[in-house]
């Protein structure tokens, strides 16, 4: 086999292994004749980063993508006793996707809660982080490099000695080239 088309099968194979874990991060239910797939768009949720609702409903039966249900269902992200609601979005360019733009503040298990219509068809689940549907938000520390989030990478003291350093040097250098302009002139 030809070292290119070893390095192409190769790449292919990444690139799917990648898109699959990331479809997969979604837990999944059935309501009457509809999936739904439910999780955070961005993962792994990173507190204080923006996410959002990722949510695709698809008719179990003739597995055709459901559009046009974000007047009939509403979302609510869930957070210990706090619960925020939000009116559903399509997603651009995805048949039968929605979403609801959310920052997550807390690391730990968050639930989205879907309620409403589709079609004629009530609907009110629920879905709860955890090892089978989508991830728990972390703290950024977690993924962060180099440092934290909360500890950069070297501290405000050592970008405040190299500014300092560079004060230093920029009025070395007007100070020297104010003494060659004096020089420059005495010449003349």
């Amino acid at each position: 086999m030809k070292p290119r088309l070893l390095l192409s099968l190769l790449a292919t194979l990444m690139v799917a292994l990648v898109v699959h874990n990331v479809v997969f991060a979604h837990g999944m239910t059935t309501v009457g004749d509809y999936e739904l797939e439910i999780g955070f768009h961005n993962e792994p949720v990173v507190v204080g980063m923006p996410n959002s609702l990722d949510l695709f409903v698809t008719n179990a039966k003739t597995s055709e993508k459901v559009n046009g249900l974000q007047d009939t269902l509403q979302a609510e992200i869930i957070f210990g006793a706090s619960k925020k609601s939000f009116s559903l979005e399509p997603q651009e360019g995805q048949d039968g996707a929605y979403t609801a733009y959310v920052i997550p503040s807390a690391v730990g298990d968050y639930t989205w809660h879907i309620t409403g219509k589709i079609n004629d068809t009530p609907v009110d689940v629920s879905m709860t982080s955890s090892p089978d549907t989508f991830n728990s938000a972390e703290e950024a520390s977690v993924y962060s490099f180099p440092g934290t989030a909360s500890q950069p990478a070297g501290s405000a003291n050592t970008a405040l000695m190299v500014g300092g350093a560079g004060l230093v040097i920029g009025l070395i250098g007007l100070v020297v080239g104010l003494a060659a302009l004096q020089a420059a002139r005495r010449q003349k």
